[in-house]
């Protein structure tokens, strides 16, 4: 963990224990290869159903998301990837921003949650299962090639005349992540619960792998202004690329410390 007042300030392999706010400003523009993150939605969340309650996130309360788009978009690189999650709720005004930032949004990824959510009106609304991502790019970056899913059919297959046949792995992925193919957004109160992870809203790391695998080349900076417990930086290091972020509160980043030494973390996919 390093404090952003340093005289030098490297990134590479970093996580500042900060508000992003704070950082930003010493971050030189177009820097990123990818963003990557989960900001507070200033909803004030926290659990109120969970035997254990988790600690309220800081922050999530007043974000500036307008400031927050401009400045990823300032310290991404040109012809590059990002993605930010969202919710159903808080997705149009994230739309706005980072439409106004300069992003190109191109897709609204649903994927599914290990656990049904359990929040809200139990008897007179739908109980959520999935996460909403936004994918945005600024300028245009083609996705790379993966080894994540199969294709159904031989390698080799031509389907229309004149086109290239098919290769053994997808290179288009569908945009709802659902059913054993794919690996959940989140992970299930049983997982964490084992490996005494205590945050509210951790993201499985094999989830972000694929989103990494698929928008940048072993090498790159991944960068999350909002780290949480740390979940892109240990994708990234899964994947052999470089990561950067920002987390306030001091118990989560000692917890992605504890996460990264430990290692060797793995999702089910049940």
């Amino acid at each position: 963990m390093n404090r952003p007042e340093q005289a030098e300030l490297s990134l590479k392999n970093r996580l500042f224990c900060c508000d992003c706010f704070a950082l930003f400003p010493r971050i030189p523009p177009e820097t990123a290869d990818l963003i990557l993150t989960d900001p507070p939605y200033g909803i004030g969340y926290q659990n109120q159903f969970a035997r254990n309650r988790q600690k309220p996130i800081s922050g999530d309360v007043s974000l500036d998301y307008r400031t927050l788009a401009k400045e990823c978009y300032r310290v991404l690189k040109p012809n590059r990837h990002a993605y930010f999650f969202t919710r159903f709720d808080t997705y149009p005004a994230h739309y706005r921003y980072l439409t106004e930032a300069g992003f190109q949004i191109k897709n609204c990824l649903v994927i599914e949650k290990a656990n049904i959510g359990g929040i809200g009106d139990l008897k007179g609304s739908y109980a959520s299962n999935s996460e909403w991502v936004i994918f945005c790019q600024k300028g245009r970056r083609t996705f790379q090639k993966t080894t994540l899913i199969k294709n159904h059919y031989p390698p080799g297959t031509v389907f229309h005349k004149g086109r290239a046949p098919s290769s053994e792995y997808k290179t288009r992925l569908n945009s709802c992540w659902f059913g054993r193919e794919y690996p959940k957004a989140t992970y299930n109160a049983a997982w964490l619960s084992k490996r005494h992870i205590r945050h509210p809203t951790v993201k499985n790391v094999d989830c972000l792998s694929w989103l990494i695998q698929i928008s940048t080349q072993p090498g790159e900076l991944i960068f999350d202004p909002f780290m949480g417990s740390g979940s892109a930086a240990l994708a990234a290091i899964q994947t052999g690329r470089l990561y950067c972020g920002c987390e306030i509160d001091p118990d989560y980043c000692q917890l992605f410390e504890r996460r990264k030494q430990e290692g060797g973390e793995h999702s089910c996919r049940s």
